[in-house]
């Protein structure tokens, strides 16, 4: 038996695709940062914010693998972006298909 420290959050459907919606503007964000040293602190901060999103998806039982595979999806790693062109289930339905 495993002692619980703090409840887990619950998050219903909506609120779960809302959170997906806010990790991929910050990466489509940092994607779109000019470099240099000034833009290194807006990029860190980016950063600060998935990570907390993520915590707060991994707190309220999202799988690792699934979440995984949403910031593949977000960093443009999945099939839609590459060889052989097929989008995956977190491609917005919107996105341009190569094929």
């Amino acid at each position: 038996m495993q002692l619980e420290l703090f409840p887990f959050d619950v998050l219903n459907d909506l609120e779960k695709q809302a959170v997906f919606r806010r990790i991929r503007n910050h990466y489509w964000y940092i994607r779109n940062l000019r470099g240099g040293r000034f833009g290194q602190a807006r990029v860190r901060k980016q950063y600060r914010m998935v990570q907390a999103q993520k915590k707060r998806l991994l707190m309220a039982g999202v799988s690792r693998r699934e979440l995984l595979d949403f910031l593949a999806c977000c960093r443009l790693r999945c099939s839609a972006h590459k060889h052989p062109f097929e989008l995956c289930q977190h491609c917005p339905t919107t996105a341009t298909n190569f094929a």
